[in-house]
C-alpha cells in the first residue's frame, strides 16, 4: 500500500487526485457529512537543475512531509478509505498465516493497520512501519479497542532498520518488493515467511499505477529466489485489489528463508 517509497506514493497520488483511469467509469462516491475536506497542498516539490547538496537535502525533506500528508489523508479519512481501500486484512495473508506458529511480525507501509490488528489478534508481536503518523496514531487507537497491542514506527521504510534475523514474518501489501529483497532474505529469522502482493504491469493497461508495486511476469519469483528465498507460492491471478477495489491482474508471492 502504501509504502514510503516515492514510486510506490504515486498510486495513492493518482487514486487521490483523480487523475487515475479504469476500463469503466466508477461510481461516485458519497462522503459522509463528518468527512474532512482533501488537503490544500501545494504543488510537489520540485528539484532544481544542478541543485546543491544543501537544495537535495532540503527537497527530499519536502517531498517526505509531502508524502506523509497525502498518505495520512487517504489512510484516515473515512470516505477516502471506502473509495480506494480494503479494510479488510488481505487475503494473501490470512492464508498464509492459517495454522502458521505465531512469532515476531514487520508489516512495511502499514497504513491504518488492517493488516497488523488481524496479525496481533491472531497472537502475533507485530512491528508497522510507515511514514503517515496520523494512520499510525488510528491505528494505535483501534489496537486499545480491540484490546490488541502493536508497536508503531513512523519512518521510512527505506531508512527503518530492518534488523538481522530478527522476523518470523514480513509483509509487503502493496508496498513495494524489487527493491526489498536482500533485506528480507537478511531481516527473516531461519524459516520466517514474507508474503507480497501487489500488481502484475497488465494492471496497467486499465490503471495508472506508480511502477513502485507493479510488477513484471515472474520478476518477483526471480529476485526472491536470487537472494536466497525459496519460493513457497507464486500466482499471477486476475483478482480484486486492496488498493482501487477493481479486478486486474496481481502479483502474490509467499518465499520462506
Amino acid at each position: 500500500m502504501k509504502t514510503c517509497h516515492p514510486k510506490a506514493m504515486l498510486l495513492a497520488l493518482f487514486l487521490l487526485s483523480g487523475s487515475y483511469s479504469w476500463s469503466q467509469t466508477a461510481a461516485p462516491a458519497t462522503a459522509p457529512a463528518t468527512s474532512k475536506a482533501l488537503p490544500k497542498l501545494p504543488p510537489p516539490p520540485t528539484l532544481p537543475a544542478n541543485a546543491t547538496a544543501a537544495q537535495k537535502e532540503e527537497y527530499q525533506r519536502q517531498t517526505a512531509d509531502y508524502e506523509r500528508r497525502r498518505w495520512n489523508y487517504v489512510l484516515t479519512d473515512s470516505a477516502a478509505r471506502v473509495r480506494v481501500l480494503n479494510e479488510a486484512p488481505n487475503t494473501l495473508l490470512v492464508e498464509s498465516v492459517k495454522n502458521h506458529p505465531v512469532g515476531t511480525a514487520l508489516d512495511v507501509g502499514m497504513g491504518e493497520g488492517r493488516n497488523a490488528l488481524y496479525l496481533a489478534q491472531l497472537g502475533w508481536q507485530v512491528t508497522g512501519v510507515d511514514i503517515a503518523d496520523e494512520a499510525l496514531a488510528y491505528a494505535q487507537k483501534k489496537a486499545r479497542a480491540m484490546k490488541v497491542k502493536i508497536t508503531t514506527v513512523q519512518q521510512d521504510a527505506d531508512r527503518f532498520d530492518w534488523g538481522t534475523n530478527k522476523w518470523d514474518l514480513i509483509v509487503l501489501s502493496y508496498a513495494g518488493g524489487r527493491e526489498y529483497a536482500p533485506k528480507v532474505m537478511q531481516a527473516l529469522k531461519p524459516g520466517g515467511l514474507v508474503v507480497l502482493e501487489g500488481f502484475h504491469k497488465d494492471a496497467t493497461q486499465t490503471m495508472k499505477i506508480g511502477d513502485g508495486v507493479v510488477y513484471s511476469t515472474n520478476e518477483l519469483k526471480t529476485l526472491y529466489s536470487a537472494a536466497g528465498l525459496k519460493i513457497v507460492r507464486y500466482e499471477e491471478p486476475l483478482g480484486t485489489a486492496d488498493f482501487g477495489k477493481r479486478e486486474v491482474r496481481l502479483v502474490k508471492l509467499v518465499a520462506r528463508k
